[in-house]
């Protein structure tokens, strides 16, 4: 008897068990999982100093949207992608002094590959060649600092502090989608967000609904004349045109290659880029913008000077002798 008492005691829950599973109930669905703790949001983690630099700028200048993102823009470009862009420019700078070293051991490697495999025929011989001197060129950048790597290094930084910015943005403007799933948009047709769904997303900044400019009023949603999609198309162009006149170097095979690649990709930008929100455009328009500007500053007060060449022999001309 004492038994059964005991086991309908243990069936029957307590008072105290029924509150802690109703506050349980009551809880956000990100704490009802089985672990102790919220689940991480490790994108949010990795943009939260875009975002607060976006904030701090707007509220310390007291300036609306349209003019504090420019301006945050301006700010990572000068303490961010100028010195690494100053950086760069004295490697590509330090590569054209050795280039007449580099024309030495060409002539050097010739020689020694017409005695290694000069038998085996011409392409032999030039293959072995050029093989020879890519290997010396890279000992070379090695040994003076201004290797392959040390050139990428601020192509590796920009490109995710970009991101960084881009992506603060449009989960400020309340998109759940990503640049991808904007871009993807274009193409299904789907709506975008309405304002009362934006605004339960966890980023929401209201005021960029009414800090915009001219026909762009509303930052958070996409461009209602779709100015501004094809604004940045013709920037990137003129970004990638008049940035290939400025550096002046002749370029590679893969180069020239990688550089139809970029314009293609400028040309299509616009029309692709149609559902992205404007305040985003607007950081996109104001970087690439600055990006060419800084190319020609860095041009005229760091020029990339002609490349030192080997001497020819003069020839002389038909009918001259130079016996006496």
């Amino acid at each position: 008897m004492s038994l059964l008492r005991s086991r309908a005691a243990f069936a029957r829950p307590s008072s105290s068990r029924a509150k802690v599973s109703a506050a349980f109930l009551q809880l956000p669905p990100s704490y009802r999982a089985f672990h102790a703790s919220p689940r991480p949001q490790i994108l949010e983690t990795i943009v939260t100093p875009a975002h607060l630099l976006f904030e701090g700028l707007h509220s310390f200048t007291g300036l609306p949207w349209v003019y504090s993102i420019p301006l945050t823009a301006l700010t990572i470009r000068l303490f961010i992608s100028l010195p690494l862009s100053i950086a760069q420019r004295r490697l590509i700078i330090k590569r054209q002094q050795l280039l007449p070293l580099l024309q030495s051991w060409r002539r050097q490697s010739t020689n020694e590959t017409m005695k290694e495999v000069g038998h085996l025929g011409p392409e032999k011989a030039h293959a072995a060649s050029a093989k020879k001197m890519r290997r010396k060129t890279v000992e070379i950048y090695l040994r003076h600092g201004c290797g392959q790597l040390s050139i990428m290094r601020a192509g590796a930084i920009q490109l995710p502090v970009f991101m960084m910015s881009i992506e603060a943005l449009r989960k400020m403007a309340g998109t759940n989608s990503g640049l991808l799933g904007l871009i993807i948009q274009r193409f299904t047709g789907e709506e975008a967000p309405g304002l009362e769904e934006r605004m339960g997303a966890s980023w929401f900044e209201p005021s960029l609904t009414t800090e915009g400019a001219l026909w762009f009023k509303d930052l958070t949603v996409a461009d209602p004349e779709m100015i501004l999609p094809f604004m940045l198309s013709g920037t990137m162009l003129l970004n990638l045109v008049a940035g290939k006149k400025v550096d002046g170097t002749t370029q590679s095979v893969g180069q020239k290659r990688f550089h139809r690649i970029l314009l293609t990709m400028a040309v299509l930008a616009g029309p692709l880029l149609l559902h992205v929100p404007s305040g985003v455009l607007v950081y996109w328009i104001s970087s690439m913008s600055m990006a060419l500007g800084q190319a020609i500053l860095l041009d005229r007060f760091m020029p990339l000077k002609k490349p030192v060449t080997a001497c020819e022999p003069r020839r002389l001309l038909r009918g001259h002798d130079t016996a006496p």
